[in-house]
């Protein structure tokens, strides 16, 4: 984390030297239902081999990697997965995919897919976590992932795994009920 504040001797500038490191980063896919987390898959990012005919900017010359974190192309091999999911369940027949804005989800790709398979999908105004009920449902499983250290043996996808399927039944209707309120504030025009 950068500092905030820094102190200095009186008349001179404070001077703060924050080391640049670049993280790994790691997302959480996850589709769940007002009965059962459906699927969920953890995705990290990769370093990948920059083109052949691409040259390094003249900033950075050290390397010819760049990393990569969830692109379209993992994203719809999830909604694949999750959709197989679904039609495995007579209960899910013709339902809906609800989903914020984000570039991988709106794909033209990932609308005429859904649709051919049978299912409808919904995409949430931006900056809207409250009308999407696995916003609820992440921030619960990162408070219980958080809790304890992760140990060198365990992995970050067991440790997620075991977090989400911690989540009660009553916890995933909540988390409907609590959006599906949230939508009719929307509507009357309230502040969310």
């Amino acid at each position: 984390m950068k500092r905030s504040f820094a102190w200095s001797r009186k008349g001179e500038r404070a001077a703060v030297v924050a080391p640049k490191t670049r993280s790994k980063s790691t997302t959480i896919l996850g589709a769940t239902s007002p009965k059962v987390i459906i699927n969920s898959r953890v995705q990290r990012s990769r370093v990948t081999a920059a083109p052949k005919n691409q040259k390094p900017n003249g900033s950075n010359k050290k390397a010819n990697n760049s990393r990569t974190g969830t692109v379209t192309g993992h994203y719809f091999s999830f909604i694949a997965s999750t959709l197989d999911i679904l039609d495995k369940n007579e209960q899910f027949k013709n339902s809906h995919l609800v989903m914020d804005n984000a570039p991988n989800h709106t794909n033209d790709d990932i609308q005429k897919y859904t649709e051919k398979r049978g299912y409808g999908y919904i995409y949430l105004p931006s900056y809207s976590p409250e009308l999407n009920p696995i916003e609820q449902f992440w921030s619960v499983c990162k408070s219980k992932l958080k809790r304890e250290e992760l140990f060198s043996e365990e992995t970050l996808t067991l440790r997620t795994g075991i977090s989400c399927n911690s989540i009660l039944l009553s916890d995933l209707e909540g988390f409907c009920r609590y959006s599906r309120s949230k939508f009719e504030d929307c509507l009357k025009s309230l502040p969310l």
